[in-house]
């Protein structure tokens, strides 16, 4: 699925309850509404990419896969290979902060693959790129949909149209809407009628 809606609309909230980072329903308001449509995912199952995350730039894409592989209990990984497989050129024992921005963002995509999880759950993995990253990351997206069940938040509304996939529209802390858009407009229409109270 993926996830729509304003900035402070619950989407990051919602992932966040998926992945077990909570541990009862009254630490956050949203979370009651949510538990009544989806059960936090089974961690063993999923791989995950923040938007964003503080990477030791002396530390190399190695390192950072070999410290998840440790904590998701994955025995055997090649890093060559993870690497090749989200279009990272660079040799994992180099330097993170040799790594453009959209390096990154591979990188963060990688170690979500380790041990090849049945879902991905990804926190707009296009942030920030410039068109040609954006476009490279979101062809990659595409494969990996095919091949794994996808939790993915964005802001793109064309993206989310494209997966083919059902989709989420969340207002305020509360899911608005569930659906499989048949064409963009149609989703558009969804979206902007859900508009919320006040834009952050």
């Amino acid at each position: 699925m993926t996830l729509l809606g304003h900035n402070g609309a619950g989407k990051s909230t919602l992932i966040g309850y998926l992945l077990g980072f909570y541990n009862s329903l009254d630490q956050h308001p949203f979370l009651p509404h949510y538990a009544e449509h989806i059960a936090p995912l089974d961690r063993h199952g999923v791989g995950y990419a923040p938007e964003a995350a503080w990477l030791d730039d002396n530390s190399s894409g190695l390192d950072y896969l070999r410290l998840m592989a440790g904590l998701r209990g994955v025995k055997q990984f090649d890093a060559g290979e993870l690497f090749a497989s989200v279009g990272l050129q660079a040799d994992p024992k180099k330097p993170i902060k040799t790594y453009s921005k959209g390096m990154k963002q591979r990188l963060l995509l990688s170690i979500a693959l380790l041990g090849n999880p049945k879902t991905l759950v990804l926190d707009e993995p296009t942030s920030g790129l410039d068109p040609f990253g954006r476009e490279e990351i979101e062809a990659l997206l595409f494969d990996l949909v095919k091949k794994h069940e996808l939790i993915l938040c964005t802001h793109s509304l064309e993206l989310a149209f494209s997966l083919g996939i059902e989709t989420w529209i969340l207002r305020e802390g509360e899911i608005a809407l569930r659906q499989t858009f048949t064409n963009l407009d149609e989703l558009k229409d969804a979206f902007f009628a859900h508009r919320p109270k006040r834009i952050d």
